[in-house]
């Protein structure tokens, strides 16, 4: 090939490149001007598959869950919803996912569906209740400061009974709220009595011994922010600290927010029960999965290059996602060593090299007749299968004599193997 016509193939190809890169960023384009189109749409107890797919059709469009967004939603693709569009397909959308945690991201072909960050702070698959729970704990705020009651502050912000944990961090929380309120002077006050003036610093006047005292926050905050400024014993600052929402799996439970070290936040994620089900889906693909779920980075090493194409079928309850993991990997011959301190899985197999088995001997491996025997007056009958191997010489001429008046001349008896 000269030296001119490999420049030739060169900038072909450079110019082929650029005409896909122009044709994906044109595609992307079309889509980002659909989602500013005003759509009007009215959807009444439909799954999240059926309302994705209509709103589609009616803005021209392709929407899709991904495989994280399907495992953050109450019920998967079941999940159930009622919704009306109305303006820029864009807020529609925003506004709809808003209730599950959910985000959209235009991709060059379709609309993908992906779980925000918030449902990191609750392990697995979010119930309707923990959705709800956690918008409060990122909406709602702060306003009144219980002095020295914590739980009561948080309480009374949430609009119901929340337990924070571990007890001992209330300390944290409590000195944090005092330094937000500063030099102010604490104010009793009953419910129907609010701070007046432009400073609310005053005392007010005398109030029931009993009567909790108040602190009234210059700058409300949410819990979210309260949560951040948890530092756990044996770390320096709140960096390490994780959060999650639980105790919501029974009627009438308490929801409980626990406050852990990333450490144990990260084996919580481990211990959490799921069930899996898969069926004739490749290992490598299971073991993604979920992986995926744990958060943590995941790491193949490969003896064999076929190793983990093969198609396995899963299905496996109440077990945890840790022990999930290693049944599956297992499953085919492989192991698996996860670290929390270091946030990654590895994974490691085939354990044991693979036997070929042994070559079928010609005209040994299929069944070619078959053996009767009647029992109980012929009431019923023990059958036996035979291959060509199980034949007397005698019978074995009798069934090519035969097959040669079936098939004709062509048929001819399988060769015996030659003993080396």
């Amino acid at each position: 090939m000269s030296a001119r016509s490999f420049v030739k193939i060169v900038v072909l190809a450079i110019v082929s490149i650029g005409i896909c890169a122009d044709c994906a960023h044109a595609d992307k384009q079309q889509l980002q001007e659909k989602l500013s189109k005003e759509v009007s749409i009215k959807l009444s107890d439909v799954t999240i598959i059926e309302a994705l797919d209509k709103i589609g059709q009616k803005a021209g469009v392709k929407i899709v869950l991904s495989d994280e967004a399907i495992w953050k939603l109450p019920q998967g693709e079941a999940t159930r919803l009622s919704v009306t569009l109305s303006g820029p397909l864009s807020d529609s959308m925003t506004e709809m996912l808003d209730a599950f945690f959910m985000r959209y991201a235009v991709g060059d072909e379709e609309i993908t569906i992906y779980p925000r960050p918030e449902l990191e702070h609750v392990l697995g698959r979010p119930t309707t209740k923990q959705l709800e729970l956690l918008k409060v704990i990122y909406t709602g705020t702060i306003k009144v400061y219980y002095l020295e009651e914590v739980q009561k502050t948080i309480n009374e912000a949430l609009g119901g009974k929340v337990l924070i944990s571990p007890i001992d961090m209330h300390a944290q929380l409590n000195n944090f709220l005092r330094q937000l309120v500063g030099h102010q002077r604490i104010i009793a006050r009953s419910a129907s009595r609010p701070p007046t003036g432009p400073s609310a610093v005053q005392r007010a006047p005398e109030s029931e011994p009993n009567e909790p005292k108040e602190y009234y926050l210059p700058t409300p905050v949410t819990l979210v922010q309260l949560l951040s400024q948890v530092v756990i014993q044996g770390f320096r600052d709140s960096t390490y600290t994780r959060w999650y929402i639980s105790g919501m799996d029974f009627p009438n439970q308490v929801p409980e927010i626990k406050v852990i070290c990333a450490k144990d936040f990260q084996q919580a994620r481990l211990d959490q029960v799921i069930d899996v089900s898969f069926k004739q889906e490749r290992a490598d693909v299971i073991i993604q999965r979920l992986a995926n779920w744990t958060r943590m980075e995941l790491f193949v090493d490969k003896g064999d290059p076929s190793w983990l194409s093969e198609k396995i079928s899963v299905d496996m309850q109440n077990v945890k996602l840790g022990q999930a993991l290693r049944n599956v990997v297992s499953t085919v011959d492989g192991v698996v060593n996860s670290s929390v301190e270091s946030n990654k899985i590895s994974v490691q197999g085939p354990m044991h090299e693979k036997v070929p088995p042994p070559p079928k001997a010609a005209g040994s491996g299929e069944y070619v007749g078959k053996i009767s025997i009647p029992m109980d007056g012929g009431k019923y009958y023990i059958e036996f299968m035979l291959r060509e191997s199980d034949l007397t010489d005698q019978l074995k001429k009798l069934r090519a004599e035969k097959m040669r008046e079936v098939l004709g001349e062509s048929a001819e008896p399988a060769e015996e193997p030659k003993n080396k």
